[in-house]
């Protein structure tokens, strides 16, 4: 599994040409049907501010940079369906399971590079305990709200927590 985080800032490169077409500015997630939905880029060589690739259209999601075969992947918007969400909309957001305990802040997401599909969440209880003791893990909730300011999962997600490995 990998951290959509992770892909903020990597170079977008075309496989034909070896050019870099732009870097990851955003990634965009289907929040109905939990996967990644694609990637908005930046760059000199992108003409409109607001472009991106499909997730399907992308050939590999490699450690150091993001590959596709062509530039023509490049697609003018991909936030038509209403469903989509910005991840850096999601990052931050306090989560609290129904009956109001607190779980940790959202600040990251685990996909699977191959598929897209949305596994799970990273957790953080702040800086002092993510040095000592590490982030959480919790796997991706079967019913969730996403509000303004809250992510609000079942009262099941608290047992199912994971330890993370301490932030360095």
């Amino acid at each position: 599994m990998r951290r959509l985080r992770d892909l903020f800032g990597l170079p977008v490169l075309e496989i034909e040409t070896g050019t870099q077409i732009g870097e990851v500015r955003e990634v965009v997630v289907d929040s109905e049907r939990a996967c990644v939905l694609g990637i908005v880029i930046s760059g000199d060589e992108v003409p409109a501010p607001v472009q991106g690739i499909f997730f399907r259209n992308l050939f590999r999601l490699g450690r150091d940079a993001v590959m596709v075969k062509q530039r023509d992947a490049i697609q003018e918007s991909l936030l038509t369906q209403g469903s989509e969400t910005l991840l850096s909309s999601l990052l931050n957001k306090a989560t609290f399971t129904e009956t109001g305990r607190k779980l940790g802040t959202l600040v990251d997401v685990f996909f699977d590079a191959v598929t897209g599909e949305i596994k799970g969440y990273e957790l953080s209880d702040g800086i002092i305990t993510d040095l000592i003791h590490g982030r959480r893990q919790m796997p991706l909730p079967q019913a969730q709200v996403v509000g303004a300011d809250n992510l609000i999962v079942p009262e099941t997600m608290a047992s199912l927590l994971q330890p993370g490995r301490p932030v360095s």
